[in-house]
């Protein structure tokens, strides 16, 4: 009857309502209420009662855990938040480093003080040599986990993540325990990641360390790969999970037999486990894996429901705000789907294509297994994607069947050639360079599958979530009506979604061709327009603080939701990063015709040599603007950048940009201040506008009596976030109110959309 299983979502469900939806207090008194609820659910008979009992009781437990939980766990921490201490802290990974900056985890071993594992964040140079396992003292300033950006989070507290720290002094020296229980798997799996790197060309490294022990950070330096093994429907393969146990497991079986192999496959899967960082997806598998192994020592067959209900109890009696955890929750749709959907799946396929012989029957078989294997993790997984990531890959099956092989090699010759190249690095390394050309193929396919049209398919168009609500509601009522057979007929309700997903593509498509309008993009404390006029499309700006999404994300899921894969041209106001750092990531996923740039711009945040770098492996001409306005026009949309001032800061030589588009005209003003503002007027080259997209998120610096009073405009719009600096001040907004002008604000608002004009 599966009640572990059953108590498992009792007491899931009971986390999930209690962390989204019910207030902390009222948690005992719910705990009380499913209580008494099963007095009457004594009334039931056999099965009905043990399950209704197991549910109600599991979840009154679930509800009281989640309640203590916090109660003894969030909130002492919390207490915390504002200070600045010096403690003693046990580090938990080796810290990860880039241009001046460093992290780490540690938990804290200071007495008196709540053990709670924090995130260390080091801007100075503070860190040090740190590996995982040393005892340290740190100064730093602590703030909640909980919070960021001015807005609840449960990011780091569904990671068991309590703390955050900015350290304010250097760290003490270390008491080293390299090679203690809990240090050794994560120094082993940096050194495994470190020796993968030294071994494997440059193009490759990256990724094959995020194969090899889940260790994905270097392909945040790889943006074009990163997007496409996203939209390809392939990036859990670099999330370690079961799959890459079924790998381990391989690898040990060639090396030692299978006689050895499930002897030493435990150990080795635990081992695996935490050089992972015992994350949920591997945490699911390692558990699974055990009791299907263990399964035999209790006379007892191994169930793939009771196994994936333990390790979900496990992982949310560890922690139960981990309910909240994406990989959570999608390690466990994906695997709840291969159980139940995916056998359904294979049957339907198999009894409808004849099996030849021989090696032509090994490779349907192969095909069967990949494409019922992906429709099975898809199917419940569809919607958490959808609603966490704002997408769905539609080209996932097929670049599953074409890549899954290559993973499966890659993992085994590439963990072979670390091994070796412990041993004798020249012999590791000519491995290594064998296996790249695996990793290669992987990343072209991804590559290529993720630059196909309408490869994924947006949530920011509404038609995107219609859709997929359409299509569970189709299957429910076919699994509803499925007669005394008991077999659902899948083919009528797939190709119903089918023809359903065509109309939403091409529905999107024309509508988002003929759409002329300018939308204020919500990318935190930054600035990111975008002018659509019928096929021609003008990104001004494209930056962003304050947010956990990349601005240049945000821009290119607006426009593919349009289907609009290309841009005619982007206008950079100045290089500050809350308008500039999410350019490269635009320049990578869309094809832009031209770049303009000040031509005396300075670069105080650094961005300028990657946007050109980006600019000149895509082939985007950039276009700088020097002593004069430059004017330019694509279709109907019209643009007048005015020419940068020759002196003073970095705001006040910024571009400030007029653009036209459907009869709307627009100014921009970047983060020019009234110095810069006043000399435009004086010039005369200010003329009434319907918008004014009010300069530097509304400081008080910014929109002089000047500015309004000669452009007038009808709406102002301030694109503005979570911030430290009170933007937009009470001085801007009072000038704007005494223009007469209707304001709108990103951070209260959203995106906001002026449509100039529809055809049709």
């Amino acid at each position: 009857m599966r009640l572990l299983f059953t108590a498992a979502c009792g007491f899931a469900a009971a986390a999930l309502a209690a962390h989204y939806a019910l207030p902390l207090e009222f948690l005992p008194w719910c705990a009380m209420i499913l209580l008494a609820l099963a007095l009457p659910a004594l009334l039931l008979k056999g099965d009905a009662r043990t399950r209704a009992l197991i549910l109600l009781i599991s979840a009154a437990i679930g509800s009281a855990y989640y309640y203590g939980y916090t109660r003894l766990a969030v909130e002492p921490a919390d207490a915390l938040a504002g200070k600045e201490l010096s403690f003693t802290a046990r580090v938990l990974e080796t810290p990860e480093r880039d241009e001046g900056f460093a992290m780490t985890y540690v938990r804290l071993a200071e007495e008196g003080y709540p053990s709670v594992r924090t995130a260390v964040y080091d801007y100075n140079g503070y860190m040090g040599g740190l590996r995982a396992g040393d005892l340290v003292r740190m100064t730093a300033r602590l703030s909640s986990a909980t919070e960021r950006y001015g807005a609840e989070t449960d990011i780091y507290s569904s990671r068991g993540i309590l703390l955050r720290a900015n350290l304010t002094a250097p760290t003490g020296e270390p008491e080293r325990d390299a090679l203690s229980f809990f240090s050794f798997p994560a120094n082993l799996a940096s050194a495994v990641g470190d020796k993968a790197e030294e071994l494997f060309p440059e193009d490759t490294a990256a990724f094959m360390r995020a194969l090899l022990t889940g260790d994905s950070s270097g392909l945040d330096d790889d943006y074009e790969l990163e997007h496409a093994l996203d939209e390809s429907g392939i990036r859990h393969v670099v999330a370690v999970s079961g799959m890459h146990l079924s790998y381990l497991y391989a690898f040990i079986a060639a090396i030692a037999g299978r006689r050895r192999a499930s002897k030493l496959g435990i150990p080795a899967a635990i081992l695996f486990t935490f050089m992972a960082g015992a994350t949920p997806s591997i945490v699911r598998a390692c558990v699974m894996l055990l009791l299907v192994m263990a399964a035999p020592l209790a006379r007892r067959e191994a169930d793939g429901l009771t196994s994936l209900g333990a390790a979900l109890l496990l992982l949310l009696i560890i922690n139960p705000l981990s309910i909240a955890s994406a990989g959570l929750q999608l390690s466990f749709a994906a695997m709840a789907g291969i159980i139940t959907v995916t056998p359904a799946v294979y049957g339907f396929i198999d009894s409808r294509w004849k099996k030849p012989e021989g090696r032509r029957g090994r490779i349907r078989s192969f095909v069967i297994a990949t494409l019922a294997g992906t429709a099975g993790s898809t199917v419940f997984t569809a919607p958490i994607v959808a609603l966490t990531f704002g997408y769905v890959s539609l080209v996932a099956p097929l670049t599953n069947l074409l890549t899954l092989w290559a993973v499966s090699a890659c993992f085994i010759l590439g963990l072979s050639a670390v091994i070796v190249g412990f041993i004798f690095e020249p012999l590791g390394a000519a491995a290594a360079h064998v296996c790249a050309w695996g990793a290669r193929y992987i990343g072209f396919c991804a590559e290529t599958m993720a630059s196909l049209p309408f490869a994924a398919v947006y949530t920011a168009d509404s038609l995107v979530s219609w859709w997929l609500c359409f299509c569970y509601g189709v299957f429910a009522l076919a699994y509803a009506l499925r007669g005394r057979g008991g077999k659902l007929r899948p083919l009528a309700p797939a190709i119903s979604c089918a023809i359903a997903l065509a109309a939403v593509a091409v529905g999107a498509s024309s509508a988002g061709s003929r759409e002329r309008s300018i939308t204020f993009l919500d990318v935190g404390q930054g600035a990111c327009t975008v002018a659509l006029d019928a096929g021609h499309s003008v990104v001004i700006d494209c930056g962003g603080a304050g947010t956990l999404e990349n601005a240049g994300d945000t821009a290119c899921e607006f426009l593919l939701s349009r289907g609009r894969r290309e841009i005619d041209a982007v206008v950079l106001t100045h290089l500050h990063s809350d308008h500039a750092d999410g350019v490269t990531r635009l320049l990578a996923r869309l094809d832009v015709g031209e770049l303009y740039i000040a031509e005396a711009a300075m670069d105080s945040d650094g961005e300028l040599p990657e946007i050109l770098a980006a600019a000149e492996r895509h082939g985007t001409e950039v276009r700088y603007v020097g002593s004069g306005d430059v004017s330019a026009e694509y279709g109907g949309i019209s643009l007048t950048l005015f020419a940068p001032a020759e002196a003073g800061d970095e705001n006040e030589r910024g571009i400030a940009v007029l653009a036209s588009a459907g009869g709307v005209d627009t100014l921009i003003m970047g983060d020019l201040g009234m110095a810069a503002e006043r000399e435009l007027v004086e010039e005369g080259k200010i003329p009434d506008v319907d918008i004014l997209a009010v300069g530097h998120h509304g400081s008080k610096y910014s929109t002089s009596f000047e500015l309004t009073g000669a452009a007038a405009p009808e709406t102002a719009v301030i694109s503005v976030g979570y911030n430290t600096y009170g933007h937009p001040t009470d001085e801007a907004l009072a000038r704007l109110n005494l223009a007469g002008a209707e304001i709108y604000r990103t951070d209260i608002d959203g995106s906001i959309t002026v449509r100039t004009d529809i055809d049709g």
